[in-house]
């Protein structure tokens, strides 16, 4: 198998399970217990905050323990218009993720003004409008750090800085920039920043959402996470979740630099050996692992089952829009001419090597040969 989906989810490391079995085994203490096993599982809790605070730069106490990146985008969401129950306008873009796009539309429904921000044919934002849709009503900015589709990379800091020149909270979804771009808290300035461990080789069902102010409303509530998400820690993850970061920071990002010259490499070779090819975004600027890659005339559904019947595994786009039958939203609002160059997403991992990429090209090309 080749699997070259990691946008979507990703393999659990080894080492990360390594350090989770304890607590999925021996270690089985509840850490609100008041007694030597439930303290001792709390302390295990506290090193992985830790671990989680060291690679964003941030302090451990800004750091809450969700279930995934949707919830902690949610819940930043619902906490800035709860700080603000007199503001009913929110600005974020039309090629965020599904979590945050639907609970905008939620929102619209019971009255809020949600601005969506056009981008560009690359799927770069103007700063230009995003100061111009500024209303004394505006409550919250919400941009992501980095798409999930063609990998973009947005100017977060930028946007923070008029989004607090303006008294307004900031929240960026980081889920597909977590381990693949370093991230300094302090640097951003973000108010809320969210992440989702199993794009990290961790398993699905953690997440992490920074919070700056101590003023929050939860989402859920309870006296777990100082009273900021109820529920009993999901304590083998929040372990998981730890090692994973802690590995990011000793490898200091050696391996995504492996993972953009190999998608480097790929797109060079491609073009190389396949005419009418095109690769979405903005190509200077962009996560190190991901190819938005489209062949004219070649229906990127299609090429997708071709491949998987090859036993090499691609996407056409967000795993969580899947399901629904309809164009990708992010290449919709990039313009994108679907009906010549409809793209796969090819997305690398720590654990793709030259040979799976070799293999994958010359597959590709027999494909393209062949339907053409």
């Amino acid at each position: 198998m080749i699997y070259l989906d990691n946008n979507a989810t990703t393999k659990v490391d080894e080492e990360v399970l390594n350090a989770m079995l304890p607590y999925l085994k021996e270690e089985y203490g509840n850490p609100s217990s008041t007694y030597t096993i439930g303290k001792k599982v709390k302390e295990a809790v506290n090193e992985a905050r830790d671990n989680v605070a060291r690679l964003f730069n941030c302090k451990s106490d800004n750091i809450i323990f969700t279930s995934c990146g949707s919830e902690s985008n949610v819940a930043a969401i619902m906490n800035a218009i709860r700080l603000n129950p007199n503001k009913k306008h929110i600005i974020t873009t039309k090629v965020e993720h599904a979590s945050i796009i639907e609970t905008m539309g939620y929102l619209e429904r019971k009255g809020y003004e949600i601005t969506f921000l056009d981008v560009d044919d690359k799927g770069r934002l103007d700063l230009e409008e995003l100061k111009k849709e500024i209303t004394p009503d505006t409550c919250l900015i919400s941009v992501m750090m980095a798409n999930n589709e063609i990998g973009n990379i947005y100017p977060i800091k930028e946007i923070a800085k008029i989004a607090h020149d303006n008294n307004i909270l900031m929240h960026t979804d980081a889920v597909q920039a977590a381990g693949k771009i370093k991230i300094d808290i302090n640097d951003l300035n973000v108010d809320m920043l969210s992440i989702s461990g199993h794009k990290i080789n961790v398993p699905k069902g953690i997440g992490v959402l920074y919070v700056k102010d101590k003023r929050f409303v939860p989402l859920i509530f309870g006296h777990q996470e100082k009273n900021r998400r109820g529920g009993t820690e999901n304590v083998p993850y929040i372990i998981g979740l730890g090692k994973s970061c802690e590995m990011i920071v000793n490898d200091n990002y050696k391996k995504t630099l492996e993972e953009k010259e190999l998608r480097d490499y790929m797109e060079s070779e491609i073009k190389k050996n396949i005419s009418d090819v095109f690769i979405y975004g903005d190509l200077d600027n962009r996560t190190p692992n991901t190819s938005s890659i489209a062949f004219k005339g070649i229906q990127a559904d299609e090429l997708m089952n071709e491949l998987e019947s090859r036993n090499i595994f691609v996407s056409t786009g967000s795993a969580c829009n899947s399901e629904l039958a309809m164009p990708s939203h992010v290449l919709t609002a990039c313009h994108a001419d679907l009906e010549n160059y409809s793209p796969i997403r090819v997305s690398l991992g720590k654990y793709t090597t030259k040979e799976e990429i070799d293999m994958f090209i010359k597959t590709l090309i027999s494909i393209i040969n062949d339907r053409r």
